[in-house]
This record gives structure tokens, sequence and C-alpha cells, in this order.
């Protein structure tokens, strides 16, 4: 009887939409499932899909509409955003307000963080089957083994949809709790974005020394921030 009890409670906790970053995957997520899963959470980490199979042809709220259909009409919600997830997770939150939000490394919203300058990307960005150096510069704090991992999953992305985030997203603040996850050595997204990120959203702040871009999901600390987000999200959720 008590065996059963616990399972229903812990079926009852809700859902974790979990949202990669560009030119990434739901596999971004593998080492975070099983924490959240075992602590009784249903998870959904999908992969964005290109439209009609075309980046080419893909804007930033064709990625907004996909989140939003993975997203149960019912229950308890949380979504957690890495990079390009995180935008994501705010604007899904808009349209579908979840009971708390996790942005890791996220990229801000429009008027928040330092302005940098970069070039317009193509129509399509190449990362797929890219150099594995690339890979393991991107990743100096993940295992061997998860490296050769990701450098076989990386996909291409959408120019559009990596122009309209670096023009900047207009965004409302959530009126849930918000964690902003923070890795002291991301060089892809200025941790004074993660910082400004955190201060509009009024938002919990977790930060990680020597850790990478996607050390938070991918590194050998992995699932120790995984446990942490978790802790945190049962606390604030319950």
């Amino acid at each position: 009887m008590l065996a059963a009890i616990a399972a229903l409670s812990l079926a009852a906790k809700g859902t974790v939409v979990m949202i990669h970053g560009a030119g990434g995957g739901g596999w971004e997520y593998d080492k975070w499932r099983p924490v959240f899963e075992k602590a009784g959470w249903t998870v959904v980490n999908r992969d964005l899909v290109p439209v009609g199979g075309k980046y080419e042809n893909t804007k930033f709220n064709d990625y907004v509409r996909q989140v939003l259909t993975w997203t149960p009409k019912h229950g308890k919600i949380v979504y957690i955003g890495a990079s390009m997830g995180g935008i994501l997770a705010l604007k899904a939150n808009e349209k579908h307000p979840a009971s708390a939000v996790v942005l890791v490394n996220s990229v801000g919203p429009k008027g928040i963080g330092p302005k940098t300058d970069r070039k317009p990307n193509p129509p399509l960005v190449v990362w797929k089957d890219g150099p594995l150096k690339d890979t393991e510069d991107a990743m100096p704090d993940s295992d061997r083994e998860t490296i050769l991992w990701a450098w076989k999953r990386w996909r291409n992305e959408s120019g559009a949809v990596m122009n309209q985030i670096h023009a900047g997203i207009p965004a409302r603040r959530p009126k849930c709790p918000v964690l902003v996850v923070l890795g002291a050595n991301d060089i892809d997204v200025p941790h004074a974005t993660g910082l400004a990120l955190a201060k509009w959203s009024s938002a919990d702040v977790k930060t990680y020394e020597n850790m990478s871009h996607v050390g938070p999901l991918m590194s050998t600390r992995a699932e120790e921030v995984a446990s942490f987000v978790e802790s945190w999200v049962n606390q604030k959720t319950n």
C-alpha cells in the first residue's frame, strides 16, 4: 500500500519540458532525464525540427509552436531551456504559463544583457559533421565518451532563427518562480547576460565555476546540476 501511494505521489508531480539549444537536440538532456524521471516527473525532451525539412524556411515562431505542441494542456508544467531553448521557454510560458521556468546559460530577450556585434548568419548554419576539434573545444569539461557522442549528433540550424535571436526577441517576465543556471566559463553567452536575465526575471541564480556553455547538461558534473535543479523545481512547485 505504501509503495502504491508513493508511486501515485511521484506520478502526480507533473511534466518537465526540456528545450535544447541551437544545433542540438533533445539528446542534450540525456544526463538530466533519468534524474527527473527517478524523482517522479514526466520528461519531454524532443527535437526541434525544421519546417518542411528545410532550416532555410524555419523561423523562431515555428520553434515556439513546436514547444507548445509538446506541452500537455493540463497538469503541472515546468519549462527548462538551455541557450536558445531559454528564450523559447520564455515565449512558450507566455502562451501556456508554467509552474516554474529554468534557464540554463540562456540567451536573453530583447534589451537584456550587453549587446554584442555579430555578422548575420546565412540561411543555413552548417554544424552537422563538423570538425571533432570544434566539439572538443566546446566541451572542455566533458569526458571523451560524451564528446564523441555529442559530435555525432550535432545538427544544422536555421540562420533566420539565429539572426532573430541576436536581433532580440521581446519577452514578458514570467509570473512563476525562475531559476537561472550559469556556467562561469561560458564563452558563448556572456556571464553578464545571465546575471541581467536573472535580475530581469527576479530569478534565483546558481553559478558553477569552471563550467562551459554546454557543461550544465553534458559535463562530468551534469547529473549534479540536474539534481540541484530538480530539488529547486520540487521545492518551488509544491
